[in-house]
C-alpha cells in the first residue's frame, strides 16, 4: 500500500481493495488471509446470534475458539506483505552480491513458510465450521455457509503462493516438503467443505 507505516488491518476498506487493484501489495496471499478472517467471522455471526437466543455451553466453546482463531488469522496479512518485500528485495539485490543467493533462499522460506501457516489456520476454521453446524440456528446457517466456502477459497489462495515460491528454497527436498504439505492441505479442505456443504440444511 502507499502507506505502509499504517497496520494493514487499519486501512479503510475502500483503500485496501483499490490497493489490491493498483499496487504490488497486497497480494493474494495477504487478501486470502483478509477472506479467511471475514469467512470465519461470518461462521461466528452464526454462533454468536445463536447463542443469545439459546446459550450453550459447547456453543460458547465453539465461539471462543473461533475467536482465538480469528486473531491469530488477522497478523499474518501482515506477514505476507512482509515476506514478499523482503523477497523482493532479496531478487534485486546486485547479482555479483556473495550474499544474493543465500538471502534468497532465507526470503523464500519465510515466504512459503507465512502462506502454510496461514492454511493450517484455514484448515482449522474448516474444522470449526464443521462442527458448529448443530449449533447454528437455521436462520444463520446461510451466513455460515458462505463463510465455510470463504475460508476453502482462501485456503486454495494462499497455497499458490507456496507453489510460486517452492522453487527458490534452495533445495530439492525443502521443496518437495513444502509442497507436499501444500498438496496434503488442499486435500483436507476440499473433505471439509464436502462435509460441510452435504450436511448443510440449505
Amino acid at each position: 500500500m502507499t502507506d505502509n507505516t499504517t497496520p494493514l488491518w487499519q486501512h479503510r476498506l475502500s483503500d485496501f481493495r483499490d490497493a489490491v487493484a493498483r499496487e504490488p501489495m497486497p497480494g493474494c496471499g495477504a487478501t486470502a488471509v483478509v477472506s479467511a478472517d471475514l469467512g470465519l467471522a461470518l461462521v461466528l455471526k452464526g454462533l454468536h446470534l445463536s447463542q443469545q437466543h439459546d446459550a450453550s455451553a459447547p456453543r460458547q466453546a465453539l465461539i471462543d475458539e473461533g475467536a482465538s482463531l480469528k486473531q491469530r488469522l488477522a497478523p499474518l496479512a501482515q506477514e505476507d506483505v512482509d515476506a514478499f518485500e523482503a523477497f523482493m528485495a532479496a531478487v534485486g539485490r546486485d547479482k555479483d552480491d556473495e550474499g544474493r543467493t543465500q538471502a534468497i533462499h532465507a526470503a523464500a522460506a519465510t515466504a512459503v513458510e507465512v502462506p502454510l501457516k496461514t492454511a493450517q489456520l484455514c484448515d482449522a476454521a474448516l474444522v470449526l465450521s464443521h462442527q458448529a453446524r448443530e449449533d447454528i440456528e437455521q436462520q444463520f446457517v446461510s451466513d455460515a455457509l458462505a463463510g465455510a466456502r470463504l475460508i476453502h477459497a482462501a485456503l486454495h489462495g494462499v497455497l499458490l503462493n507456496v507453489q510460486a515460491n517452492a522453487g527458490q528454497l534452495g533445495s530439492d527436498d525443502a521443496r518437495d516438503r513444502a509442497l507436499l504439505s501444500r498438496d496434503g492441505l488442499a486435500r483436507r479442505a476440499d473433505a471439509l467443505l464436502a462435509a460441510i456443504t452435504d450436511s448443510a440444511p440449505v
